[in-house]
């Protein structure tokens, strides 16, 4: 019988070999995945028809020419269906989902997505009561330090500061651009 400080060593070194074996990962070879990720196969479909209603539209521009203003949309449209219909193909041919896999909107939306989204929330609602530069460095300074988990707070001050100087003194002075 094992007694349990060899029963935790061994977990210990099951954990230590998983990560190793994540980190040891060869990312230069392709290897494709089994199991569809959530919401795959309705990501396709919606960019195809995306791709065709911007073809659709892209017709209504102008004439058949080659020179005429619609090229560039048709193209972008045609190279967006392409790749739907690839992503489709592509989806349909892996199994579904794991079973222990998250819903579409877990997966889509992890923790960390949605407190930016809610600081950006915030940042716009601040704008125009702050103007530009305040509000800009309040959301660089806590959208950093959130996303290094309250480690490196001067270094988030400073960044922060030193990139709204980059931003004040391109816009302001070199593009003359009024900021808000």
């Amino acid at each position: 019988m094992s007694n349990p400080e060899e029963n935790q060593e061994i977990k210990n070194l099951e954990a230590v070999a998983e990560i190793e074996d994540d980190a040891a990962r060869d990312l230069s070879v392709y290897v494709p995945e089994k199991h569809r990720k959530p919401g795959e196969t309705a990501f396709a479909i919606i960019a195809t028809v995306f791709g065709v209603l911007g073809y659709y539209f892209a017709l209504d521009m102008t004439s058949e020419n080659y020179s005429s203003p619609s090229v560039f949309p048709k193209l972008a449209s045609v190279i967006i269906i392409i790749c739907g219909l690839i992503c489709i193909f592509k989806a349909c041919k892996k199994e579904a989902p794991e079973a222990g896999s998250p819903n579409v909107f877990r997966y889509l939306l992890p923790k960390d997505v949605i407190v930016v989204l809610v600081l950006l929330l915030v940042y716009c609602i601040a704008l125009p009561r702050l103007h530009f530069i305040p509000s800009s460095y309040v959301f660089m300074v806590i959208g950093m330090i959130y996303l290094h988990r309250g480690k490196y707070i001067w270094q988030s001050f400073v960044i922060s500061a030193a990139a709204m100087a980059v931003l004040v003194v391109i816009f302001r002075y070199v593009f003359l651009v009024i900021l808000p």
